[in-house]
């Protein structure tokens, strides 16, 4: 939407943004899932482990592999946040 050359963005559940401000915002969404992404898979990893004595040894040992790969991928997320970088127009 645009009013006298100021710009007007609308999510898809309706909130209103100045061109900056959806930027900023997105920025900041897109943080805010890695990060919950991070959680999740470490979170992930740790119930793996916590729970892979329940079983059999060759289905023990698949969860743990499987928690070990959860959390490498937590480890190349986290490193992929160092480098991210929010929109800046400036």
């Amino acid at each position: 939407m645009r009013h006298d050359c100021v710009f007007e963005y609308r999510c898809l559940v309706g909130h209103r943004y100045s061109t900056r401000t959806l930027l900023a915002a997105h920025s900041e969404t897109q943080e805010k899932a890695l990060w919950s992404a991070v959680v999740a898979l470490e979170e992930a990893a740790n119930i793996a482990k916590e729970v892979a004595p329940q079983f059999g040894d060759e289905a023990a040992e698949r969860l743990r592999a499987q928690g070990e790969q959860r959390l490498k991928q937590a480890a190349q997320i986290r490193a992929l946040l160092q480098t991210l970088e929010p929109f800046r127009p400036e």
